[in-house]
């Protein structure tokens, strides 16, 4: 209970996000788009069983004409599998199912596969935070003129019950889309106008899309801003990185019979004095439950516990107040140096509309204000009601991490004056005229900084240890033979250093040809008789001191080649061995050969 982080970010949303994923193969005789969509479909569902996600999800193919494949009897729908959490066998279904050998639908309609998108929403047991349907499809074949306008009421009826409709175009060259996708579009987008999506033809382009779109988006915290006197705005907090340790799922204990996962329950209990009899006074301990109201949390001043409870356990953590953020001052945003933006994770400010009607505007003047003065706002928050308020700064920003949004703040933890280390620093630079650098080597690393440049993505990078971890279990999950392979970005591009001048580079780094190998021993044995030489050594002088008890005299590696020298019979390894063990050795087996 020492730190908040687990307070901090652990979001307190209710639910599961649940996603259809419709793959269009109409038309598939003129483009490959459905097989695309379909790896980059099996590729999403392979990460979210590599994070062992909760995500219920539900792969359907539409555009044909096979039935009795759906749940519901609808006639244009395949449905592979049904919303459910991701599994083996459904990732199994989807790889081995052969789109191409799927009967084209005659006429297409699209009325009957958000229809049938509705049922299955409505028939999921499980409570669902989100739900969104998307569709993989190309925008240049419209549906049947008859089903028309029913998809499009069929679209207002999905958009009205709070489920989100997403397009992404699946197209290897651009072409004219149709005009009733636009209007499509529109509804998806509750009546707003919106720009149609690019086409894409990549498969990880596509699974990114994908993931994006079915990726639950929502805050861990939906607090008010105040940042005067009755004058407060709504904002959310969102994490845009997760924690390196949330990445290794924790290990599970099985049984070694059963193959059954073990669980452990914890029990509290405490001692109860029963009385048997009224007339001895006679008592008997017996342990009963203790419910939590009756546990109290202690600390140790002075040699003595002084207990809380735990509401008085949470004013003390929480002397802030219920969860909020207040403005505090502006500073320069030259405060804002490279240590505080590591000291903590940082978050991502956004306004809220449903807290606080109107707060777009006052957002988005501050976000003006800050980036065209170059301050930021100094703020204390508090995202829990049990989580300790830190101080914060808010740094302007526009699209973090790539993402599709124009405004918003970073917010920058700053520490406090507790958390600041007093370090003594030597401020005597002893003058060395071998410190001095010359002009040759300052070009140098001009040009190896300027050859490393690189125009880095949030994208770029992937965790080595993860990956090869994922495609290990992944090999014996999916009983493949070989591992999938996969490229280190983290290895250093060895063609950026090819044009550097080689002497300078020596000289500045040292050499860094390859070191010469060690030749391995002969693996057929040789004069094994023959003793190692040993320089100087004087075997009177030897046994005198073994008589006379004085072969401490001699160093470590004289006793090491001493023992070697002597030719002893099963002779322990001497390496690690410390000088006294060395010592009764010799004493051992040299007292033994007199």
């Amino acid at each position: 209970m020492e730190s908040d982080d687990e307070y901090d970010d652990e979001p307190m949303w209710k639910g599961t996000p649940g996603t259809i994923l419709l793959i269009n193969i109409f038309e598939k005789s003129k483009y490959s788009s459905s097989s695309n969509a379909q790896v980059a479909t099996r590729q999403l569902i392979r990460q979210y069983l590599r994070s062992q996600s909760s995500h219920y999800i539900s792969v359907c193919i539409y555009g044909t004409e096979e039935s009795n494949t759906s749940t519901f009897d609808v006639k244009p729908v395949v449905q592979l599998f049904p919303l459910s959490p991701p599994s083996l066998e459904n990732y199994e279904k989807l790889k081995n199912t052969n789109i191409c050998n799927l009967v084209e639908a005659k006429e297409f309609k699209l009325s009957d596969v958000l229809w049938h998108c509705s049922k299955m929403f409505n028939s999921c047991q499980k409570k669902l935070s989100s739900r969104t349907v998307v569709m993989l499809t190309r925008l240049d074949a419209p549906p049947a003129a008859s089903d028309k306008d029913q998809t499009l009421n069929r679209a207002i009826d999905l958009v009205d019950s709070n489920i989100d409709i997403k397009i992404i175009n699946i197209s290897e060259t651009e072409y004219v889309i149709d005009k009733y996708y636009e209007k499509l579009l529109k509804i998806a987008n509750r009546g707003s106008d919106c720009i149609p999506p690019k086409p894409v033809w990549n498969v990880n382009d596509i699974e990114k899309m994908v993931f994006q779109e079915t990726h639950r988006n929502i805050a861990i915290a939906k607090i008010n801003f105040e940042i005067g006197d009755n004058f407060n705005i709504g904002v959310s907090v969102y994490t845009l990185l997760k924690k390196a340790g949330q990445n290794n799922k924790k290990n599970i204990n099985l049984d070694r019979e059963s193959n059954a996962i073990v669980t452990s329950i914890t029990n509290t209990l405490k001692v109860s004095n029963d009385v048997i009899d009224e007339d001895s006074q006679d008592r008997s301990k017996r342990k009963v439950p203790l419910l939590k109201s009756e546990l109290l949390h202690y600390q140790e001043f002075g040699g003595e516990r002084v207990e809380f409870t735990d509401e008085e356990m949470k004013m003390i953590k929480n002397p802030f107040g219920p969860p909020m953020m207040k403005l505090l001052g502006f500073k320069a945003a030259s405060i804002i140096c490279k240590e505080k933006w590591y000291f903590k994770i940082g978050q991502f400010l956004y306004p809220n509309e449903s807290i606080i009607e109107g707060s777009t505007i006052a957002f988005k003047a501050l976000h003006e204000a800050c980036t065209v003065m170059k301050m930021v706002a100094l703020c204390i928050l508090c995202t829990r009601v049990n989580s300790r308020p830190v101080i914060v700064a808010l740094s302007p920003c526009v699209k973090p991490l790539n993402l599709n949004i124009d405004i918003g703040f970073d917010i920058v933890n700053i520490p406090f004056v507790e958390h600041v280390r007093e370090l003594h620093v030597e401020e005597d630079v002893i003058e060395d005229e071998s410190l001095v650098v010359e002009s040759a080597h300052k070009e140098l690393m001009k040009d190896i900084i300027n050859n490393t440049i690189i125009d880095y993505r949030p994208d770029m990078f992937e965790d080595p240890k993860l990956q090869s971890k994922y495609r290990a279990i992944e090999a014996l999950a999916l009983d493949e033979d070989e591992t999938e392979p996969f490229v280190d970005t983290t290895k250093p591009s060895i063609e950026r250093f090819q044009n550097l001048p080689d002497d300078l580079f020596e000289e500045l780094f040292g050499p860094f040809a390859s070191m010469t190998l060690k030749r391995s021993c002969p693996k057929v044995p040789s004069q094994q008789n023959k003793k190692p030489k040993i320089e100087n050594f004087d075997e009177e002088l030897f046994n005198t001191k073994l008589k006379e008890k004085k072969i401490e005299s001699y160093t470590v590696p004289q006793l090491k080649n001493i023992l070697k020298y002597k030719n002893i019979q099963n002779l322990p390894a001497l390496n690690g061995l410390k000088k006294a063990e060395l010592v009764n050795l010799v004493y051992t087996h040299c007292d033994e050969e007199k």
